[in-house]
């Protein structure tokens, strides 16, 4: 079957399609690395000036922290009251069998964005990872394969769309291992970055 469109424009509607994967930072020039970084604080500023604060010198824009943001690390949740920044697993790892590595509703004066991943434990156990909205998973944000990560020796991918929540959201992450692990060891760091109201966990700038 031949199809109804030209090449220049299925190039044009490529880019309305929406998409799911990880990309090897490898595969990405400084410039790319850049511009995702930057496409994802253009979104988040513009959705923080809808639904944080319609002024914005009272916003700012911060890495997003595991515990404070998302109940992720040593003395979260799982283990107990605590305050470690650590991107740790609480649950210990099953091959094939998925779980949740956290479930975070987020704060009424937040948006958060997640354009990436980093794997710092050897060997590598995570297989896919799932981003999901609500705390049943009843609709997945992002769904992405890690494993070609591995075979190229590599650690960090960015993810082909930013993926974005709003105020209210509740942000659930699942993991599917391919490799057994005890509770506490895996790290799994999302890259991404918050806006909020200045004083929250960033102060007024001097100046």
């Amino acid at each position: 079957m031949q199809s109804q469109y030209t090449q220049s424009e299925i190039v044009e509607l490529t880019k309305r399609v929406t998409k799911s994967y990880a990309i090897p930072v490898a595969d990405m020039t400084l410039t790319d690395r850049r511009n995702t970084r930057l496409n994802c604080d253009q979104i988040l500023t513009e959705r923080g000036l809808k639904l944080v604060h319609d002024d914005p010198d009272q916003l700012v824009i911060r890495d997003v922290l595991p515990n404070n943001d998302l109940g992720v690390g040593i003395g979260g949740p799982v283990v107990g009251a605590g305050t470690a920044e650590d991107w740790l697993d609480q649950i210990a790892g099953v091959a094939g069998v998925e779980h949740q590595y956290f479930s975070s509703l987020l704060a009424i004066d937040r948006v958060i964005g997640f354009y990436g991943i980093s794997l710092e434990s050897a060997p590598p156990s995570i297989s896919r990872i799932r981003l999901t909205l609500g705390p049943a998973s009843p609709q997945v944000r992002g769904s992405f394969q890690l494993e070609k990560l591995y075979t190229r020796l590599e650690t960090v991918a960015f993810f082909s769309e930013v993926v974005i929540y709003i105020r209210n959201d509740t942000i659930r992450c699942m993991v599917m291992p391919r490799l057994a692990y005890a509770a506490l060891t895996e790290r799994i760091a999302l890259l991404g970055r918050v806006i909020e109201t200045i004083g929250q966990v960033v102060s007024t700038p001097s100046g």
